[in-house]
This record gives C-alpha cells, structure tokens and sequence, in this order.
C-alpha cells in the first residue's frame, strides 16, 4: 500500500477515533504530532482535538520550565486547558515559585498529581509537607509506592532537582519547622540520606529538598 493510500485510509477514520490515535502519537513525541499539521487539512483538524493536548509529551519544558516564559505560549495555555498534568506542573513551578503566588502555584501542583504525573506528585507532597499539612503530604507521597521501593520517588526527586536547578527559592523558616515535626530518632543517622527507613523517609525527603534550596 502506497503512502497516499495510508493516508487516505487515515483521513476516512471517524474524527473521534482519529483524535485518540493522534493523543496517542503525542503521548511520544511532539514532534511528530507537529508535523502531522503538514500533512492535510483533515490531520491538522484532528491535531486539534483537546486528547491531543491532554497526553502531549512536554518532558523537555518540564526539565527547564524557564523556557515557557518567553516561548510555547500558546501551546501551554491549550495543554493546560486540556488539563495536561505535566503542562500544570510547569505553571504550577511558576506560580509558585517565580510568581510567588502560592495558592494558584499548589492548585496546578494539585491537578498535576491527580493526573498522575510523578514529578508534580513529589513537589506537591514536599511542598505540602514543608508548609504543615502533614496528613495529606504524608498521603501524596505514599501514592509513590515508597514503602514498597525508593525508586520512582528517587527518579522522580532527581527530575524536580533538574527542574528546579535555576530557580531561585527562598527557604521559608516554615520549611524548617514543620521538618523538624517529622524528626526521626537519632539511630536513624540523621546525616546519612540515602538510607531510609518509614520511620525517616519523609524527615529525610525534606531535608533534602530544603538543603537543595538552600
């Protein structure tokens, strides 16, 4: 079957069914979705669709939300609409950090873990954790699955540092104090970060996020 017939046989897919395929070429690759704009009328239509902007791969602005400052505008107000959850990770960063706007900047933390983006998850329970809200930090963190293994929420702490590497935050004296409540007894060698046990796994979490700022 020659191109044109792949492509014909594209375009006569039913709208709805060529939206789900398209999200699903954007889950992958940006880059592909944008070159779909080029290919028909009826491809670029379907480029449209809110599915598309909802499973999107932003990896490369959520490993530097700096640059959606001064570009991809447009495409963020869109994936954010559609309720992108890495594309609410990226405004909520900004708002919170940058902005300083605290309550909209957890509000896109907060959709951004419930859309199961691991990176806003982690922030969001940090953060939720380093400003007194213990239970539900506790909780958030816990959807990481640390107490069976270290590993997503290891992976997903050395994203947030890349994230956040040019940034600069301030460390709220809040930080400190609603760490210490979570201070695990001393045998847990409070110095030694990379072991942990549930006693001082979220005291330790925070103590890193807090030297990071520092």
């Amino acid at each position: 079957m020659t191109a044109q017939n792949n492509l014909s046989l594209l375009e006569s897919l039913p709208q709805d069914l060529l939206g789900e395929i398209l999200s699903r070429v954007a889950s992958s690759s940006r880059e592909d979705i944008g070159n779909c704009l080029l290919v028909s009328k009826t491809i670029s239509s379907a480029v449209e669709d809110e599915r598309v902007f909802n499973k999107l791969n932003l990896r490369p602005q959520t490993m530097n939300p700096q640059t959606t400052f001064v570009q991809y505008n447009s495409l963020m107000d869109k994936c954010i609409r559609s309720d992108n959850p890495a594309a609410h990770y990226i405004e909520g960063v900004k708002q919170y950090f940058v902005y300083d706007n605290t309550v909209l900047g957890m509000y896109h933390l907060r959709k951004s873990a419930e859309g199961s983006y691991g990176n806003g998850t982690y922030l969001y329970a940090i953060l939720l954790l380093c400003t007194g809200n213990q239970e539900e930090g506790t909780m958030v963190l816990r959807s990481l699955g640390w107490e069976a293994s270290r590993r997503r929420g290891d992976r997903c702490w050395r994203e947030n540092k890349i994230s956040l590497r040019t940034f600069i935050i301030t460390v709220k004296p809040e930080y400190i104090q609603n760490m210490m409540t979570n201070a695990p007894p001393l045998t847990c060698h409070w110095n030694d970060l990379d072991t942990r046990c549930a006693r001082c796994y979220i005291f330790k979490q925070m103590q890193k996020f807090i030297i990071f700022i520092q």
